[in-house]
């Protein structure tokens, strides 16, 4: 029987599209990709999530790869990157819903320690019975290392839990753990008639 409900974050509580938020810096559409490239579409933004490289170490990777025209809006963008996110509309009531029926309710997300700055903007956050935070474990997701951790910190068998995320490689590695789930593509119907296909009342 599910008893706990498992979110990501990106795409599923919140809107997260860099190539959206890079036309702040640039109208140079060139600059945009160069930016997005040289910044949050490498394996460095992934280590970020991770908690293993630092912000400077990011700042100057990319400071090394892009031209001096764009060497100022680097760290501004690596300050404010998140401030153009914005909760995904209906997931606040979802959350507040499956709360009231009894269900315990945790974040397991990839992302960088910037996450304290903008958990606000979580829809539903306080709502949540705990947060599983990439880069505190120095571990990321889809590794099963992750999900191991996750089960074992907050003392949850797999089988109880429904993870919900937009990513499908994140899906199925959960499920190699025991953990079943839903993979969100901005549908809540969809959604909410996978948690009634297990058994949630929603």
């Amino acid at each position: 029987m599910i008893k706990n409900i498992v979110f990501d974050m990106g795409n599923v509580l919140i809107k997260y599209d860099p190539s959206q938020f890079i036309e702040e810096f640039t109208s140079n559409e060139k600059h945009q990709q160069m930016l997005l490239e040289k910044i949050f579409y490498t394996d460095e933004w992934e280590q970020y999530d991770q908690g293993t490289i630092t912000k400077e170490e990011i700042i100057d990777k990319a400071t090394s790869l892009l031209p001096k025209v764009l060497h100022s809006s680097i760290p501004v963008v690596m300050d404010t990157w998140f401030e153009k996110m914005t909760p995904i509309s209906g997931m606040e009531d979802v959350v507040k819903i499956l709360k009231k029926n009894g269900y315990s309710i945790y974040l397991l997300s990839n992302v960088s320690q910037d996450f304290y700055s903008f958990r606000d903007v979580v829809p539903g956050i306080d709502y949540f019975d705990g947060k599983f935070i990439s880069s505190d474990w120095k571990c990321i997701k889809p590794d099963a290392e992750i999900y191991q951790l996750f089960f074992s910190y907050f003392n949850l068998e797999p089988a109880e839990c429904f993870f919900i995320d937009d990513l499908a490689i994140n899906i199925e590695a959960a499920a190699s753990q025991g953990m079943q789930g839903h993979i969100f593509d901005g549908n809540i119907s969809k959604m909410t008639s996978s948690l009634n296909t297990e058994g949630v009342m929603i």
